[in-house]
């Protein structure tokens, strides 16, 4: 989660914003024409809980392997509380809820060329594992430079390379990272608001990234007034070229902080892909004495306009992707305390229908936040991909080296 800044109150956008929240999940499947989704039950872990001798938690990252019943779950710790790392884990769900959850397994996420991360070079973000079940890719938001990644690894956690990324998403920052406040550079993506989501194509030929908030010389941070233009980018896996662009707007925050001088923020924190070819992208908001808002949109790329060969959309009349509300959750929604909504991931099927998992990232805080787990059905067998594998990794990716 980014780290906050204070913001002041707007009333009347509080009133605005009320409204979109409180749209049925009738309105929201009439416009997007995918069911609404029925809540099944949470999981709440205890807090304090360790893994071989490390906290787990952090969970940023969450993708199911059908063919295995197993959860990838990524942590995004820095290196800090132990080594970067992934886990395997088994939850018990059906339709009366989600009934446990077991960690079967946890890896240690290597950089290219082996070794080990050291603290503060990385931020592992979202993770999706590709269909054939031998690698996964996973993102960064940045090094101890901001400079954020998409590397490819196997399943023990060994890079095999990165995709390139365009020079319009690398930071020119100044000052420190971790230890004090860097300040923004003129370009790049912002500190901590880098690719909090990917998700791959239903044909496992594509992968789209998503900034957490917009790019530095593109626009602002999400704000009361305003959202924030946020890149999706989207690459083609088979060349590991960039095949288009799209702009992705935020919404507002969403509530003001409920005393002076709290922080508020909201981004995008996660993706799906459908089996149409559209996205589903999570939201996360919070604000400081209200809590946590979450929000679930059906992302069309079709109309919109591929900004693929703009350093900058300052200042353009750019077309951004169409969203439309599918799920809203707020603080006391089906009596949920709401925590930090980081990681999303369909699941098995359940009674016939689909289902998906949310997850929570506790940020390691023993005051206040935990590790949840919040499970969803929806009536729409075919909105999801199949799990069939669709060959092994790509030409180029074979060609960008081996881990120890």
């Amino acid at each position: 989660m980014p780290s906050l800044s204070p913001l002041s109150r707007l009333p009347l956008l509080l009133v605005i914003l009320g409204a979109i929240a409180a749209l049925s999940p009738g309105e929201a499947e009439e416009a997007g024409s995918l069911p609404p989704p029925v809540f099944r039950g949470a999981l709440t872990l205890p807090k304090n809980l360790e893994v071989e001798g490390t906290p787990f938690g952090g969970i940023s990252g969450l993708d199911y392997d059908a063919a295995n019943d197993t959860f990838y779950a990524l942590s995004d710790d820095r290196a800090q509380r132990g080594l970067a790392r992934y886990y395997t884990l088994r939850l018990t769900l059906d339709a009366d809820g989600i009934h446990g959850m077991d960690v079967t397994s946890m890896h240690v996420l290597r950089p290219p060329g082996g070794g080990q991360f050291s603290a503060g070079e990385i931020d592992p973000e979202a993770l999706r594992l590709a269909a054939d079940g031998t690698h996964f890719y996973w993102s960064s938001e940045g090094d101890e430079n901001g400079t954020p990644a998409i590397f490819i690894s196997d399943l023990d956690g060994r890079a095999s390379g990165q995709l390139s990324l365009p020079d319009a998403y690398l930071p020119n920052p100044t000052g420190t990272h971790h230890d004090v406040t860097r300040p923004d550079g003129t370009q790049g993506v912002r500190d901590n608001l880098g690719f909090e989501a990917i998700a791959l194509s239903p044909d496992n030929t594509r992968l789209y990234a998503i900034t957490e908030n917009a790019l530095i010389q593109d626009g602002s941070q999400a704000t009361l007034y305003v959202g924030s233009p946020s890149r999706i980018i989207v690459f083609d896996l088979a060349s590991g070229n960039v095949a288009a662009e799209y702009v992705y707007e935020t919404d507002p925050i969403f509530r003001a902080p409920a005393f002076p001088l709290g922080g508020a923020d909201n981004g995008v924190s996660e993706a799906l892909a459908l089996a149409d070819g559209r996205l589903l992208v999570v939201e996360r908001a919070y604000a400081a004495g209200v809590g946590n808002h979450i929000a679930l949109y059906v992302v069309d790329l079709d109309e919109a306009d591929d900004i693929s060969s703009l350093e900058s959309i300052a200042d353009r009349d750019v077309r951004a992707v169409r969203k439309t509300p599918w799920l809203i959750l707020d603080e006391g929604t089906f009596g949920l305390d709401l925590d930090n909504i980081e990681a999303a991931s369909f699941g098995p099927m359940i009674d016939g229908q689909p289902s998906l998992v949310l997850a929570s990232d506790d940020n390691f805080n023993p005051l206040g936040q935990v590790t949840q787990f919040l499970l969803f059905t929806f009536t729409a067998p075919n909105a999801i991909p199949d799990t069939e594998p669709s060959g092994g990794l790509p030409v180029s990716q074979r060609k960008s080296g081996t881990a120890d």
